[in-house]
């Protein structure tokens, strides 16, 4: 008895090339820094880079999946602030560290859950519920401190601080643990096909009967766990709780992303890319510190990398998607042709 075989689809050439291209960018960014300041281009700053960008990375696995279901978050710089500040004050007084983790993990994910419940019962765009928290969240934690920092140490903060394996330290493994995590949950998990369905069709969503509500304050309170790792990674690094900690980040993330591939409209990302977006805006970061700019230089030098990679991989993305029409054009029922049944 025969039966039908499917004709395969032709793989596309420029399907996928976003990443080498992304990754020809960072290759091309450490060459460039290399060559303007020979000191740079050691194993020691590429280690560095990599430690210090560990809050960014960290935040940048759940930013993939908030931006994957369409939903922009700008509150995690400033509740990474908060969440170190709270677990400093814990911590100063109780002089227990394990009490002040679980505090701050449970500020941010409660934080972060409040976001959720305002999204979808009073449904207030995310953009709006985080650019609050964004204001609140960082005038909290220079009020509760008078903008100074806290001391905090032991043997947590110590082993996060001074920790290494195969000259890496603590961060770096975090970092992994957090990708492989988050991987594991967008791939291969029912949580991650509902938040590419939420991004992709929300009311189609709805009807095919997955809760949405559920899913937003889940992709909320991801991001309030990824903040309080990345306030605890923070608070280690510096052994201080700072409220100015982590200005910016959220922004940084947020390109990282996006540079990674993921759409900002919703429905389309991976975490690989992403990390290579990180990668890219770790060793700009790095190389731009190196070269003895001002603020306002920096600032400017930054904006600009930024926006020419942005714009190399528009370029490439639309290519793909041109490429991808024709095919087709040519041949629009690819998914479901079959050939002469085979014997």
């Amino acid at each position: 008895m025969s039966r039908p075989r499917r004709l395969p689809r032709p793989p596309a050439p420029l399907a996928g090339a976003d990443i080498y291209l992304l990754l020809a960018m960072v290759a091309g960014m450490i060459v460039i820094f290399g060559r303007l300041n020979g000191a740079w281009l050691t194993t020691a700053t590429m280690v560095t880079a990599i430690e210090q960008n560990a809050p960014l990375a960290v935040v940048s696995v759940a930013m993939t999946f908030s931006i994957i279901a369409g939903i922009i978050d700008l509150s995690p710089g400033a509740m990474i602030a908060l969440t170190g500040v709270i677990m400093g004050l814990v911590n100063q007084h109780s002089h227990d560290m394990a009490l002040a983790v679980v505090t701050g993990l449970a500020l941010a994910v409660g934080v972060s859950a409040i976001h959720g419940l305002l999204v979808v019962a009073l449904d207030i765009n995310p953009v709006i519920v985080t650019l609050a928290a964004y204001i609140w969240a960082r005038g909290l934690a220079t009020g509760l401190t008078g903008t100074g920092s806290i001391t905090v140490g032991g043997p947590l903060i110590n082993f996060i601080n001074n920790a290494s394996l195969f000259g890496l330290g603590m961060p770096a493994y975090i970092v992994v643990l957090a990708y492989g995590g988050g991987w594991y949950l967008l791939n291969r998990t029912t949580l991650g096909r509902y938040t590419f369905a939420l991004g992709g069709d929300p009311r189609g969503a709805r009807r095919a009967g997955i809760r949405v509500t559920r899913q937003i304050i889940f992709i909320f309170c991801l991001m309030g766990v990824m903040v309080a790792v990345a306030a605890l990674i923070a608070v280690g690094q510096m052994a201080s709780a700072q409220p100015l900690a982590a200005s910016g980040l959220e922004l940084d993330a947020i390109i990282a992303v996006i540079i990674g591939g993921t759409r900002l409209t919703g429905g389309e990302g991976s975490l690989i890319k992403t990390l290579v977006g990180v990668a890219f805006i770790a060793i700009l970061n790095s190389g731009l510190s190196e070269q003895g700019l001002s603020d306002a230089y920096y600032a400017l030098c930054k904006g600009i990398a930024i926006l020419l990679a942005l714009s190399v991989q528009t370029l490439a993305r639309r290519a793909a998607d041109r490429q991808a029409a024709r095919g087709r054009s040519v041949r629009p029922d690819w998914a479901t042709e079959r050939i002469a049944r085979v014997p």
